[in-house]
């Protein structure tokens, strides 16, 4: 059998490898089975050869060759520069010729990353191998994958749980497997829950809605703007960003209510939902920050940026970077303001 896996996702398309690799044998029979060849070592005559060698102790052998296809094309790590025209040739037949000269025992794999759809000998590799695209995941996807790798392991998540954990690590899935796992130790037994989450998963997302966040209630325009559009050129929402700009500011609200009440320190996080202590302190360290009164100019500015955008009074996404300019600016004329007080 040849197949050509490739993509974006280096994750899942190892995990497939690994798979194939599986059918071979036992790791002591996949040592003697198993040969992987780089762009360097790996031209027709080689590659055949490693084919066509009976398997060793088991039924099947693999050959791995990895890169050569973007090589071919002068794309990737490997790449051998110009290929002349005649080396282009050799390949050219070669791919049809593997057909007939593949041994039902040995099966080969081209492992690829992101190929271009121009490349020089992809629709004659296409033609003969059996193809698997590894694309980048959506949101959804992502959240789907996470919800069936714990089940698979017995185990349970909340819906919320998933949420942070794929707003937190992102697209990254070595990252969110590493993290799950820990998840799983942390939480054997019981139901991982967005608490777990918070406790245990750290920040590895380039930008994530929290540094948005962290960013406008510092009031600091420039960080908050870039991270807004790298946020929004990926899978957030508009929506999404300002659902979350409006959650935190509610809770600030409420913090601050709270601590003006007088009430004690070990019940705040009860009365806040919040039960663990990194976001409980960093939320009243922000609240503490802020009069009620500019909080309550910054709910206004996000429910009055809601219902332009429902009305259609303004573009979302125009609206929304409106919005983070506005709540910016306000944060940044109420800590000058407070700075000359003192």
């Amino acid at each position: 059998m040849i197949y050509l896996l490739h993509g974006t996702d280096t994750y899942s398309l190892r995990a497939y490898l690994n798979e194939l690799r599986a059918a071979v044998g036992m790791p002591d029979v996949q040592d003697a089975n198993i040969t992987s060849l780089n762009t360097q070592d790996a031209n027709p005559a080689s590659i055949l050869g490693l084919c066509q060698a009976m398997p060793f102790l088991a039924e099947r052998r693999m050959v791995i060759v990895e890169g050569l296809i973007a090589s071919l094309a002068g794309e990737g790590r490997g790449s051998r520069g110009k290929v002349t025209s005649e080396a282009l040739a050799e390949w050219h037949d070669f791919f049809p010729a593997l057909l007939d000269n593949m041994p039902p025992t040995s099966d080969l794999v081209f492992m690829e990353g992101q190929l271009q759809a121009n490349n020089p000998v992809l629709k004659n590799v296409k033609a003969v191998a059996e193809v698997k695209e590894f694309g980048k995941m959506t949101a959804n996807d992502l959240r789907g994958w996470v919800q069936k790798r714990v089940m698979d392991r017995n185990a349970s998540i909340t819906t919320n749980a998933v949420q942070l954990l794929v707003d937190m690590i992102g697209m990254d899935l070595w990252a969110l497997a590493s993290e799950l796992e820990k998840l799983l130790l942390y939480a054997t037994g019981r139901t991982i829950e967005i608490e777990d989450v918070e406790e245990m998963v750290g920040f590895v997302k380039e930008v994530s809605i929290f540094t948005v966040v962290d960013a406008v209630l510092e009031g600091n325009r420039m960080v908050a703007m870039r991270n807004l559009t790298k946020l929004l050129e990926g899978e957030a929402t508009v929506p999404y960003v300002l659902s979350m700009l409006g959650r935190q500011v509610r809770m600030l609200l409420l913090a601050k209510e709270l601590i003006q009440e007088k009430v004690p320190q070990g019940e705040l996080g009860d009365r806040l939902g919040i039960n663990s202590q990194y976001p409980l302190r960093k939320t009243l360290e922000q609240a503490r920050r802020f009069t009620p009164q500019s909080l309550r100019v910054l709910h206004t500015g996000l429910l009055n940026t809601d219902v332009a955008i429902k009305t259609g009074a303004q573009g979302e996404r125009l609206a929304l970077e409106f919005l983070v300019a506005e709540m910016c600016q306000t944060v940044s004329g109420h800590r000058n303001s407070r700075s000359e007080a003192v």
